[in-house]
């Protein structure tokens, strides 16, 4: 086994032990021996950043390889790690652009768009958020989480029928979901028969 093979052993028994700190140190290594960059290992190396709360770091990290996510699938992780460091600095229209842009790189994934539509509600644009949420429905995602996203966006919208329609949408998925539940009972009363 090479030091490189190596390396990423410790580094995966590393995130699997959730020791960002030490995971980044072993990125670091990695990233110095590398003859070519490694795209993957870097846009990881920079969820971990993230993580630790080095964002100046990240988002240098995130630059230095916008250039070579020529996939599918490491532009997506490009994008949805810059829309993560966006949130995380709370520049939430930029962190929804990043998140949708995500999404066109893989229309499986409709959490993008939840996650999209979350960062337009931070903004005050609960009906965006409601349009966001309905769109990701039509995909694959968490449809409880959706459905319960798309009541609570309605709630704050005062359409309030609509909304424990929603919620009772989750409790047909989920039948156990408390959460639910409690907003059905909060809403009861603000419906006029």
């Amino acid at each position: 086994m090479s030091e490189i093979e190596e390396l990423y052993e410790v580094l995966e028994e590393a995130r699997e032990a959730d020791q960002v700190a030490s995971a980044c140190v072993i990125y670091e290594e990695i990233l110095t021996q590398e003859d070519v960059e490694n795209v993957m290992s870097t846009l990881l190396y920079a969820t971990d950043l993230i993580d630790f709360g080095n964002f100046a770091q990240a988002e240098a990290t995130l630059l230095r390889v916008t250039d070579l996510c020529d996939e599918a699938e490491s532009r997506e992780l490009h994008l949805f790690t810059l829309a993560t460091l966006k949130e995380k600095k709370g520049e939430f229209r930029d962190a929804e652009k990043y998140y949708r842009l995500a999404h066109e790189q893989n229309t499986t994934r409709g959490e993008l768009l939840l996650l999209a539509a979350n960062m337009a509600f931070h903004q005050g644009e609960a009906p965006k958020a409601e349009y966001l949420v309905r769109e990701g429905l039509k995909y694959q995602c968490a449809q409880d989480e959706a459905y319960s996203s798309l009541g609570f966006y309605l709630a704050s919208q005062r359409r309030f029928s609509e909304a424990k329609m929603a919620f009772q949408e989750v409790l047909r998925i989920s039948p156990e979901n408390e959460y639910a539940t409690e907003w059905i009972d909060d809403l009861n009363p603000l419906l006029t028969d």
